[in-house]
């Protein structure tokens, strides 16, 4: 069974794959060499430097797991303390745009209910886990349409991301999602998926970002900042479906935007949306083949979305808490401030480092004497051979050391030294 993010998949067990598993074990063990020289020298590397900067708390635990010298203690971590530290990145928050524009509302961000649809933006990569929102939205269609829940009117989905045609896998993943779509769809007797395309993003006037209550899905394919600020204006319920993402600057757009959160309980989600306040975590678990629906992932997916959509005031005010919290924490005002922290920081560490390696260094004119020596040192010595060399009559009385060797070169390699 091979796992791609939770999604297992069962390779063929016939008797090529078998005669090819010598060469895929040794590829493996090749690659494990290879990425094991170059890790090592990465963490050898990085050990000389006097600050080291990570985009979140996560990722800084995968640096210490990965490159474990670089939390052994140093002398200058004794006024400083780790030299491990945590910067988030930042966007420019809607409140500093207002506050710029004399406090004009910006109209994507205003505090309302919405009744847009649902939204996801991620590259069409197996990683990203896309196909965990599709099963969710299959679970809320039973819901609705076989079981009669009257209290979710369910919207559109809309999946969204960076695509490159050129790319196999981005190509095959939208195969993938799309068939999956389809089949979800005709379960319920609805029209097929549909795609749109950079040509036809502008001309897409007839699709779920403007409706409402309509149950479909889309496929929209490297979207222009306008499509993405269309959507981010009208969406109802973002979700984030990557697993042990390092951080994912996505969900501080869609906070910002007062847009409510749906992500996975690991990685740069826990650090960005705070449970129940500006969004919702849900536990990972692998997801099982033919048994989808039973995914406590996929049950916490379509939970919280359904909490979300059928409660839009308590939504609107847990969208509105996310773009408090992206201005107080990931806005640039708060970036700007920690990073020239940071680089006081570092200026220090390596002021000191400096200050402690040259207190043992030479004095200037010890050094000028020192050269001077190995200088006459060398000058001697090479006096020395060129007189022994012409009293064995190797060397020509008018003929040079260096001249002498010119000349043996040419001889030898045939072009100038």
């Amino acid at each position: 069974m091979d796992t791609v993010n939770g999604e297992r998949g069962s390779s063929g067990g016939n008797n090529s794959s078998n005669n090819g598993g010598f060469m895929i074990r040794l590829l493996k063990h090749l690659k494990r060499l290879y990425r094991g020289i170059l890790d090592k020298t990465e963490e050898v590397t990085m050990s000389y430097s006097d600050l080291v900067v990570v985009n979140s708390l996560f990722t800084r635990a995968q640096v210490e797991k990965t490159f474990p010298t670089l939390f052994l203690p140093r002398d200058d971590e004794r006024d400083h303390g780790e030299r491990i530290k945590v910067l988030y990145p930042a966007i420019e928050s809607s409140l500093s745009r207002e506050r710029a524009n004399n406090n004009n509302t910006d109209e994507m961000t205003t505090n309302k209910s919405r009744t847009g649809p649902i939204v996801s933006l991620n590259r069409f990569e197996r990683k990203k886990n896309v196909a965990l929102l599709l099963h969710a939205y299959d679970l809320l269609l039973d819901r609705v349409v076989s079981k009669g829940d009257l209290t979710i009117k369910l919207p559109p989905l809309i999946i969204a991301g960076g695509y490159d045609p050129l790319n196999v896998e981005n190509v095959e993943h939208l195969a993938e999602l799309r068939t999956l779509a389809d089949t979800i769809l005709a379960r319920y007797n609805l029209p097929r998926s549909k795609v749109y395309s950079p040509s036809s993003d502008q001309d897409s006037t007839s699709s779920a970002t403007t409706q409402e209550g309509n149950a479909s899905i889309e496929f929209h394919l490297s979207v222009s900042n306008t499509k993405r600020k269309q959507l981010l204006s009208t969406a109802c319920v973002w979700c984030y479906t990557p697993h042990r993402e390092h951080f994912g600057i996505v969900p501080l757009e869609s906070m910002d935007a007062a847009v409510p959160v749906v992500a996975i309980r690991s990685g740069g989600p826990m650090e960005t949306i705070v449970d129940g306040v500006t969004g919702i975590l849900v536990d990972y678990e692998p997801i099982v083949v033919g048994q989808e629906k039973q995914s406590a992932t996929v049950c916490g997916f379509a939970d919280a979305i359904a909490k979300l959509i059928s409660h839009p005031e308590q939504t609107a005010e847990m969208g509105q808490r996310g773009k408090e919290r992206v201005h107080e924490i990931f806005g640039m005002e708060t970036f700007r401030k920690q990073w020239w922290e940071l680089l006081e920081e570092a200026q220090s560490r390596g002021r000191k480092r400096h200050d402690r390696i040259c207190s043992s260094y030479p004095s200037l004119e010890s050094s000028i004497a020192r050269s001077l020596r190995e200088m006459l040192i060398v000058f001697l010595l090479v006096v020395a051979l060129t007189w022994t060399l012409r009293t064995c009559g190797m060397l020509e009385d008018d003929t040079g050391l260096i001249g002498t060797l010119k000349v043996h070169y040419r001889r030898i390699v045939g072009d100038e030294l």
